[in-house]
């Protein structure tokens, strides 16, 4: 189905550019958006609070028991393809469509899905999820769901947001970035030092909660992110890991055999090219393995930089729908 077909389809209107369009519309009431892939058509619907195990399981049996959407519709609370999209407040609809027009048999189905929604008592929101007051009159993708806002509380969240946002790009810089940083790769190193000194096993896992440290940490005290945050997360992340490993080594030594073992008789072993290649080269590098998927993880919203957030904020705004402009 493409694009076209699926708005004709549902009465939403087009939102977005050519490259991730979809559909956004009132849905039984619902604030939704939908989009269209194969043969598939799904549904993200807005609520003021998303339904329980309880009421899901009870609108499958009534879905599986009507022979218009047995084995073509589900609902359920996780979006297709995201796992970790559980527990927000909406609920998702999903649409198996077929090769054949879907037109005869859509309208009932969704006569289906609508009327055991409304047993189980899944309602649409009544109240404007940014004032909390009842009512709106603007369709908008906001906290992450579908909502009906008040227009004018949409302009004064976009901008509060744009207000903070340049207040803290004036304010941002780098020593506190680097200072939060080194604390919190500190911070984030703890653990794994503690289950290796503590209870003895190598904790190699452990160490990607280093470079996540250090990227709350630099975010958390105000910290310009850009490349420089990337670079620093790299090279703090890759030393802690070593001055970790290091730490353990001379502890376990002290414990297992030599009581006096100083520290720079570690650091000379890590010199030497023989005793590291037998001994210390494995471990080093379980622990950098995971301190690099650490390192990916924080790299991935590093790159969500506050001019990121800026164009998000504008986006939200920029397509949201007044509900006078669409059927229902």
């Amino acid at each position: 189905m493409t694009l076209e077909e699926m708005l004709r389809l549902t009465g939403f209107k087009q939102v977005g550019g050519d490259q991730n369009a979809f559909g956004r519309g009132l849905l039984f009431g619902f604030p939704a958006e939908a989009a269209t892939k194969k043969k598939t058509l799904t549904f993200i619907c807005g609520v003021d609070a998303v339904p329980d195990s309880k009421q899901f399981k009870a609108i499958k049996q009534r879905l599986k028991g009507d022979e218009c959407t047995k084995g073509k519709v589900t609902v359920t609370s996780t979006i297709p393809g995201d796992e970790s999209s559980t527990g927000g407040n909406f609920f998702v609809i999903t649409v198996t469509l077929g090769k054949d027009d879907p037109s005869p048999w859509y309208e009932r189905a969704m006569c289906v899905v609508e009327a055991a929604l409304r047993e189980e008592g899944v309602v649409p929101p009544v109240q404007c999820p940014i004032c909390e007051r009842p009512g709106g009159d603007t369709l908008a993708y906001y906290d992450g769901r579908p909502a009906i806002v008040h227009m004018s509380c949409l302009r004064q969240w976009k901008d509060a947001q744009q207000e903070r946002l340049e207040l803290k790009k004036q304010n941002s810089g780098y020593v506190r970035g680097i200072l939060g940083g080194l604390i919190g790769g500190i911070v984030g190193a703890i653990p794994a030092l503690l289950a290796m000194v503590i209870f003895n096993i190598l904790a190699a896992l452990l160490f990607a909660l280093i470079p996540m440290g250090i990227y709350f940490g630099w975010k958390l005290l105000g910290g310009k992110l850009s490349r420089v945050t990337t670079v620093f997360t790299i090279i703090c992340a890759l030393v802690l890991t070593l001055v970790v490993e290091v730490i353990f080594t001379w502890l376990y030594i002290r414990a297992e055999s030599i009581p006096d073992f100083m520290l720079p008789e570690v650091i000379d072993w890590y010199l030497n090219p023989d005793i590291f290649m037998d001994i210390l080269l494995w471990p080093l590098l379980q622990s950098l393995f995971f301190s690099a998927l650490g390192i990916v993880c924080a790299w991935r919203m590093i790159i969500r930089t506050d001019q990121h957030e800026l164009s998000d904020v504008q986006t939200v705004f920029d397509e949201a729908i007044p509900i006078d402009t669409i059927s229902r």
